[in-house]
C-alpha cells in the first residue's frame, strides 16, 4: 500500500503545562509510526490567541505534523484526536502530489532568490559604495 502525506495540526489546552505537551507530540509522532507512517516533520508553534472560543478556552498550544502514513490510518488518528481531552481541536489535510510539487517549486524559488539576494548585497559591499550626503540649507527651506 502507498502512503500519502498528510499534515496535522491540533490545538492543545493551554492548561497544559510543556512536559505534557511534548508528551502528546511524542505520543502522536508514535501513534503514527506505529500505524505504518513516518514523520516528515514535528513543529511546536506554541501559545497563540484563538479566533474564536473553542471548550471555553480563548488560547491553545498549536502543533504542527506532517507524516506519511497508510489512508487507512487517518481515522484512527482521527479517533485518538477526539478521545484525547487535552486536545481542543484539530485538522488533518491531505496533499496530493500536484500541492508537493507546487510546494517544492516555490520552496526552490524562494532559496535561489535568497541566494541572488546574498550575492547583491555581497557585491555591493565590494565596491564600497558610501551613501552621497544630501544637505538643505536654509534658504532654500524658506523658500517653500
Amino acid at each position: 500500500m502507498s502512503l500519502r502525506t498528510y499534515e496535522a495540526l491540533f490545538i492543545v489546552s493551554p492548561e497544559v503545562d510543556d512536559d505534557n505537551i511534548q508528551a502528546i507530540a511524542r505520543e502522536t509522532e508514535s501513534l503514527i509510526v506505529k500505524g505504518g507512517g513516518a514523520i516528515v516533520r514535528s513543529e511546536v508553534w506554541g501559545r497563540r490567541k484563538l479566533a474564536y472560543k473553542v471548550k471555553k478556552f480563548t488560547e491553545g498550544i498549536y502543533i504542527l505534523i506532517r507524516f506519511q502514513s497508510p489512508p487507512n490510518f487517518v481515522a484512527r488518528l482521527e479517533n485518538y484526536f477526539r478521545l484525547n481531552e487535552q486536545i481542543i481541536r484539530y485538522l488533518i489535510v491531505y496533499f496530493d502530489e500536484k500541492t508537493l510539487r507546487l510546494e517544492a517549486e516555490q520552496a526552490k524559488r524562494r532559496q535561489e532568490l535568497e541566494e541572488s539576494y546574498s550575492q547583491q548585497s555581497d557585491a555591493g559591499k565590494d565596491e564600497n559604495l558610501a551613501p552621497i550626503p544630501v544637505s538643505v540649507s536654509e534658504d532654500e527651506e524658506d523658500e517653500d
